[in-house]
């Protein structure tokens, strides 16, 4: 956020969309609280509460209204007056109302991103002669959702799907060589982690950013990793090597943290066993994949910063004036956005970092 600003951080708004249509007045002067949580490893989740009780009627209020019915579907923005940005869209779930003693009620909805579709059956499939990215576009299209895919690029004569919901078997795919599963209204996005991305968002020590904290840890790097798998179709071990140089980018660092433990802790090294490989070709995606995702745990950080739409799971963020060694990109794993009637719109975020 510029100091220009594109918003007016002083009024914080929000705009909710049932079955299509604007959330009525009076249900949205009794919202108390709103959290978005868009997590790049999780199904999104969205966490509205409302005031459950009608002070002139002397009656509970919305725990029966249709409005709030489970599987209708929720649009949420959250931004500043007039500039409100999609941070959600899903269905309604669950309702938890809660009846405290001295306390008026309240009902909390919670919503789930469309993913949760792909969370409801379990199955046992074989895809073959077939791409990552081919999987991930046929399970989106039979979850009524919009695929959004890049090309994996690996053709695999075999993959099975065994007792899995399409949810814990995609993003077991995605995890194997390094990848995403999100989700962006109704498409789903299988994609690389977009590590060498610019940063959508610039925060600043002191002014958009209010709290931060960093961990920098040489623990479980290594300067190069070896992977040892067995190619059944073939009936023989195969391996690949990866290290620094598969790293994508520097995230605007100056040192990769597997460089600085090398040299640190010169006897090191890393080893994947036990992976069933169908090809060279498949072993050096797994052993790319295996390494920046080492790498990737360099840096961790937790941040607070004043509500900004823009932050969002599987985005660059760019931190100023932290120092040399911590200011930099850093690769946003999960943000929560919270509105509430006390403290306004603030942004929690988890992120990581490959370098220094």
């Amino acid at each position: 956020m510029k100091r220009d600003d594109r918003f007016d951080t002083l009024s914080p708004a929000f705009k909710l969309r049932i079955n299509g249509s604007e959330l009525p007045q009076d249900a949205a002067a009794d919202v108390i609280s709103l959290t978005v949580l868009d997590d790049a490893d999780a199904m999104s989740m969205c966490l509205l509460t409302l005031k459950g009780w009608d002070g002139v009627a002397m009656k509970v209020k919305w725990m029966d209204d249709e409005l709030f019915a489970e599987g209708n579907p929720i649009e949420v923005e959250m931004g500043y007056r007039d500039r409100t940005s999609l941070l959600f869209s899903g269905e309604i779930v669950g309702l938890e109302p809660e009846f405290a003693e001295g306390r008026p009620p309240t009902l909390a909805l919670r919503c789930y991103d469309w993913r949760h579709r792909l969370a409801r059956l379990r199955r046992t499939h074989t895809y073959l002669e077939s791409k990552d990215s081919d999987i991930a576009a046929r399970i989106a299209r039979e979850a009524g959702m919009r695929a959004d895919v890049e090309d994996s690029g690996v053709v695999l004569p075999y993959v099975l799907q065994h007792n899995q919901t399409d949810y814990e078997f995609l993003r077991q795919r995605a995890q194997r060589i390094g990848w995403e599963v999100l989700a962006r209204a109704r498409d789903l996005v299988f994609r690389p982690r977009r590590v060498d991305a610019d940063a959508t968002v610039v925060l600043r020590r002191e002014s958009e950013l209010l709290d931060f904290r960093p961990r920098l840890s040489t623990m479980g790097l290594a300067g190069s990793l070896e992977l040892k798998g067995w190619s059944p179709q073939d009936k023989r071990e195969l391996s690949a090597r990866a290290g620094s140089g598969d790293e994508p980018a520097l995230m605007a660092g100056s040192a990769l943290g597997v460089s600085a433990a090398a040299r640190a802790f010169p006897r090191n090294g890393s080893t994947v066993v036990d992976e069933p490989v169908h090809g060279q070709e498949e072993a050096g995606q797994l052993a790319r994949a295996a390494a920046r995702g080492m790498g990737l745990g360099y840096i961790r950080a937790e941040g607070l910063c004043i509500g900004e739409p823009l932050l969002r799971a599987g985005i660059n963020v760019r931190v100023d004036g932290l120092g040399r060694r911590f200011s930099g990109l850093y690769y946003v794993n999960s943000a929560e956005h919270r509105f509430d009637t006390r403290s306004g719109y603030r942004t929690r975020f988890n992120a990581r970092r490959n370098a220094s």
